[in-house]
């Protein structure tokens, strides 16, 4: 009895590595995709902790979230949210929010989660690296 339920508690813990699971064993980046995948690119893409002033018309192409397993800078969150949003073709990630949480084996390893966006339509030319990091 003990076994089985030593063994069934395992499988749940390992079935919730998720990107924001505290068991989680490796940097992880989840994505959940919205819409058509755009070609990959090697631009840079724009990091806004916030949504895009409402002259810049855009499409989400995913929901991006991205763990860290060890003690590391936040802003290599950003980084990981950045090659995850170019893999998908995407121009900006948007609605970022960055926290620490215990994770793998770490107490305060950086997490991550925004929406990855195709720029459609930029009516004023307005500046993007005005808006928040270029990475």
């Amino acid at each position: 009895m003990r076994r089985t339920l030593l063994l069934t508690s395992i499988a749940v813990m390992l079935a919730g590595c998720a990107a924001h699971s505290p068991m989680i064993l490796k940097t992880t980046t989840d994505v959940t995709p919205v819409a058509q995948q755009y070609p990959a690119h090697s631009n840079p893409v724009l990091i806004v902790e916030g949504p895009l002033p409402a002259d810049i018309e855009y499409e989400v192409i995913a929901s991006v979230d991205v763990g860290r397993v060890w003690y590391t800078g936040a802003d290599g969150i950003l980084v990981l949210m950045a090659q995850r949003a170019r893999a998908l073709g995407a121009d900006a990630v948007i609605n970022v929010k960055r926290w620490r949480q215990p994770s793998g084996f770490a107490w305060a390893a950086p997490h991550g989660q925004g929406q990855a966006v195709k720029i459609r339509k930029n009516d004023k030319a307005i500046d993007l690296s005005s808006l928040g990091k270029m990475i």
